[in-house]
């Protein structure tokens, strides 16, 4: 993942209510492991494992976040596990096991988030950061990003 890609999931994140930070999350794990068979076709074997840890210990943080008192939670749980487990799997035999699987179910899991977060109007979970406005405008040595604030953040 680029810096410029992590950055505008950092800005995401700022913004993001609780439903949206899953999904936001569950978009980082498959670029990740998307990222990782890349490179896996490509022969490095090294940026395959540091993606597919990226991606696990994402994986983990989703199975934190679950409120294990709900029925549903605890199935996402379960399928939660199996995915992780097809991702240490995959790391340890240095090739993909189910990987493609892993990536298509994530992908069904994070359409049902999305729809989940749209219902979601708690507002964002952090309250105090700063609210990012979309723009860019023309500044000294490139594009400067400007939020409420006067904070700015240069591409």
């Amino acid at each position: 993942m680029t810096n410029e890609e992590m950055n505008v999931y950092k800005m995401r994140i700022t913004q993001a209510g609780v439903g949206e930070l899953n999904v936001i999350m569950l978009e980082m794990e498959i670029q990740w492991l998307k990222e990782g068979m890349d490179s896996y076709k490509a022969g490095d074997i090294d940026s395959y494992c540091d993606e597919l840890d990226k991606a696990s210990l994402t994986q983990i943080e989703l199975m934190n976040i679950l409120n294990l008192d709900n029925e549903v939670s605890k199935d996402v749980y379960s399928v939660y596990i199996y995915f992780n487990k097809q991702i240490i799997n995959s790391k340890i035999k240095r090739q993909p096991q189910e990987l493609d699987r892993v990536i298509a179910m994530l992908e069904k899991y994070l359409d049902s988030f999305k729809k989940i977060a749209g219902t979601d109007m708690d507002g964002p979970v952090m309250r105090s950061s700063e609210k990012v406005y979309a723009g860019l405008t023309y500044g000294n040595g490139g594009l400067v990003e400007s939020s409420i604030g006067g904070t700015e953040y240069k591409v």
